[in-house]
């Protein structure tokens, strides 16, 4: 975990300096979870050009547009890397589906919340669990998946 000390001295630093810190300080367990929104792609961005050792994943919950899936091939072509791309447990998603709806996350709170955890908690949860990595440096506010399932 981040430290007071450490929090108050990246309050002082930029983005860039920032991410330099973190990968300097975490650099075996350093990841960040990217959306491809304009924010997170400032920090790939960062991440990539400086070639820091912070792993960098997205997750594909089976509904995206076309423009993600383009947006995220030219990322790759340009940074020449790959982000590593997490996927529900297609059983999940066709039980799910099958038993309520291809829409029912539109229908109840209650759906929204299952159809959410499907598709974005349990792949996060397995990202984060993945190799040795955990949650010390997760760059992500992890109550992110939180907001987005209310």
């Amino acid at each position: 975990m981040i430290s007071k000390e450490d929090a108050e001295i990246l309050k002082q630093l930029s983005a860039e300096e920032g991410l330099k810190f973190i990968s300097s300080k975490f650099s075996e367990t350093a990841v960040f979870s990217t959306s491809l929104g304009q924010e997170d792609q400032v920090i790939t961005d960062i991440i990539f050009r400086n070639k820091l050792p912070i792993r960098v994943f997205t997750l594909d919950t089976g509904r995206l547009f076309y423009e993600h899936y383009e947006l995220l091939s030219q990322n790759n072509a340009r940074y020449k890397t790959k982000t590593e791309v997490y996927f529900p447990d297609p059983s999940d998603v066709e039980k799910f589906v099958n038993e309520k709806g291809i829409n029912a996350f539109y229908h109840s709170v209650e759906n929204r919340k299952e159809c959410c955890f499907i598709r974005k908690g349990k792949p996060l949860n397995r990202a984060l669990k993945m190799r040795k990595y955990g949650l010390p440096a997760y760059g992500q506010n992890s109550r992110k998946i939180v907001r987005i399932c209310r």
